[in-house]
């Protein structure tokens, strides 16, 4: 599985990438950071699940969920909104936008690993 997380904070990528050689070391983690690179990917790669972080200078998460829902080529691909925020209208937003769902950064290690975990599953399962 080809995972793609997009994010601004280049500690988070790792973390993101840590958290999943746990969970399942054979999925593939692309990352990039920024959002441009981002969309620059999508052009060229269609990843299994795609990770966004919500607020990013430039090209952000509103952005890119947009514009990922736009092509019908990506209608078969989960979209996670990645955020610090835990703001309940946000999330409604962005799963009218089209978001698969919107998950909070956690503040351990453990939890992130916790939260790959489940999300991983939850789709393997559908």
């Amino acid at each position: 599985m080809t995972l793609l997380f997009i994010d601004d904070d280049p500690d988070d990528l790792e973390l993101f990438r840590d958290a999943i050689r746990i969970v399942n070391p054979t999925h593939r983690c692309l990352v990039a950071v920024k959002g441009d690179d981002g969309l620059k990917m999508l052009e060229t790669v269609k990843p299994d699940r795609i990770f966004l972080d919500i607020n990013m200078p430039g090209l952000g998460g509103w952005d890119l969920v947009k514009w990922i829902r736009a092509r019908e080529e990506f209608d078969d691909i989960p979209v996670y909104m990645l955020s610090t925020s835990n703001n309940a209208s946000e999330r409604e937003i962005f799963l009218r936008m089209g978001a698969s769902k919107c998950l909070v950064k956690p503040s351990s290690f453990h939890e992130l690993c916790e939260i790959f975990r489940n999300v991983l599953t939850e789709q393997q399962k559908l």
